[in-house]
């Protein structure tokens, strides 16, 4: 699918490097972007991917700087929503806050997410944690980017809070859209399973990665983790 016809989402994998594009036809609201910033975008995403992040990171900053300048002022919160059930829960929120709510388009958060991706593959990932922590503070449903910021945790071993925050997600994949939504558990779930075998909780983590099998019998990362498990039973026993 080329990039020029897609609003892309990523659903990183690191471990194996794995992108899910996903179109912008599913999304739920969506506040059309200005040409520029649209094409600008689009172009950086297709260098990040291409493997030259820091050229995808100077046109996400104009992106970003574009948007920011355009919403400057505004008292409303501001959500990204990439599905109708998104919406109308961030519609819903706003609502019981009291506060006024403006539900966008994904551009915003997206523009985020990348850059705080693309920084991570820059060796930056302190600074990657702040753009992370931008596209979730706009998008506090969204499991990919929860998923993703659970990733930080996990390359810096703090098993707990990437625990705690795959955990986030796996409740927030319950608002993804339907053709991810299995794809957002089961990664989050992984996660989940991933931090309890480094926790040594075996059982907890077999667990949870019978459920990825229960969702889908197919899912290859599931059952590598479970042999990896069997494992390390078989050297304790």
């Amino acid at each position: 699918m080329s990039l020029l016809l897609a609003l892309a989402l990523v659903a990183a994998d690191p471990s194996a490097g794995a992108l899910k594009i996903i179109p912008a036809s599913q999304a739920g609201p969506s506040e059309p972007a200005a040409e520029p910033e649209e094409s600008k975008y689009y172009q950086a995403v297709d260098l990040i991917m291409k493997g030259r992040p820091a050229d995808g990171v100077r046109l996400l900053d104009e992106v970003i700087a574009s948007i920011e300048a355009r919403h400057a002022g505004d008292s409303r919160q501001f959500f990204c929503a990439r599905s109708t059930a998104e919406s109308t829960l961030y519609s819903g929120l706003g609502s019981r806050q009291g506060k006024p709510t403006k539900v966008v388009g994904r551009l915003w958060c997206s523009s985020y997410f990348f850059k705080g991706y693309a920084l991570i593959d820059l060796n930056r990932s302190d600074e990657a944690k702040t753009w992370l922590d931008k596209a979730v503070a706009l998008a506090p449903m969204n499991a990919q980017f929860l998923g993703e910021r659970a990733e930080w945790y996990k390359s810096r071993k703090d098993w707990d809070r990437a625990y705690a925050e795959f955990e986030t997600a796996s409740k927030a994949s319950q608002v993804s859209p339907e053709d991810i939504k299995s794809f957002d558990q089961r990664r989050a779930w992984r996660g989940m399973a991933y931090s309890r075998i480094e926790q040594g909780r075996l059982d907890e983590a077999e667990a949870l990665l019978n459920q990825c099998l229960q969702l889908d019998p197919n899912d290859d990362k599931a059952k590598t983790e479970l042999q990896y498990i069997a494992s390390l039973r078989r050297k304790t026993s």
